[in-house]
């Protein structure tokens, strides 16, 4: 079983970009969200696919990152941005579930905790698409990450190569001391790589609390606590089971004859002129559950 998970607004916001720099046309931002995806399937022709949302089931919500970070936790984004990149999502939605891709969405918490429940909870392998090196944390044996930025999959074996050389057993420990810019998450005073890497070298010797001072090792297990995806899908007792009836839910049957119906009516020109190459991208895996059927394998 190999398991694709999409970190979808951080897809979005990467398509949206790159086409408000060039053409700033939405439908155009849909069109190369969706080519992105079908890239991604073809390249590693998963079983499944899931989309991981940041919208909540719960809405208006926060959740205790924000609380504990006294509103400071990603309070550098910018919510018309958001609005503008956001603008076709039912449609993205809709067509993602005529593939058969299955969006997930938080209950008060976000993208990255459902994210981190699904490499947790599904059997076989997964390949997280996101260029947020805040997921790094999920990597393992059965779990990598596919940066399409630097076009490489992060994996064990070449982990420190695309972490400067952070050790994946102190990577959390590593990004809880120098903070995340991206989050609007503050580092320990004066520790940057370098310092950071010595450090975590000592936590593996003895504990923490005994190399930090009082206020290093408060900043210290703050930012670990608002980083580790284990906790925040854990946070709250109403949150997995959230996540559970999305999952009993099963897969959405493929429809591909309402997705190129909705890509002629949206003049998606690009999808509908080739749409032999969807088909083959998206029934490839059904025909060969198929013949494994067949052959009871």
């Amino acid at each position: 079983m190999t398991t694709l998970i999409l970190d979808a607004n951080n897809l979005l916001y990467r398509t949206f970009w790159v086409n408000k720099r060039n053409y700033n046309s939405e439908n155009l931002t849909t069109v190369m969200f969706l080519r992105a995806v079908k890239s991604y399937v073809d390249k590693f022709k998963p079983d499944q696919v899931y989309a991981a949302w940041d919208k909540k089931l719960t809405y208006p919500s926060t959740n205790f990152r924000k609380n504990t970070s006294n509103g400071a936790y990603k309070s550098n984004r910018d919510s018309e941005v958001a609005k503008e990149a956001h603008r076709n999502d039912d449609t993205i939605k809709t067509l993602l579930n005529c593939l058969g891709i299955k969006s997930m969405y938080p209950n008060v918490m976000e993208a990255d905790d459902v994210i981190a429940y699904l490499c947790h909870n599904l059997p076989g392998k997964k390949f997280i698409i996101t260029v947020d090196k805040d997921l790094y944390q999920l990597i393992n044996d059965d779990t990598f990450v596919f940066n399409p930025i630097q076009k490489v999959t992060v994996m064990p074996d070449n982990f420190t190569t695309y972490t400067k050389g952070v050790d994946i057993k102190n990577f959390l420990d590593y990004k809880a001391l120098v903070g995340d810019n991206s989050d609007n998450i503050k580092g320990l005073y004066k520790v940057g790589h370098k310092r950071a890497l010595n450090l975590v070298e000592k936590f593996n010797k003895t504990d923490p609390v005994n190399i930090l001072n009082n206020q290093q090792y408060d900043i210290y297990k703050n930012n670990k606590n608002i980083m580790d995806l284990r906790v925040g899908y854990n946070f709250y007792p109403e949150e997995v089971p959230k996540y559970q009836e999305q999952l009993k839910e099963g897969m959405p049957d493929k429809d591909l004859d309402t997705f190129f119906e909705i890509c002629n009516n949206q003049e998606y020109d690009s999808i509908t002129k080739n749409k032999d190459k969807w088909i083959h991208s998206f029934k490839l895996n059904d025909s060969l559950k198929e013949i494994l059927v067949k052959l009871n394998i």
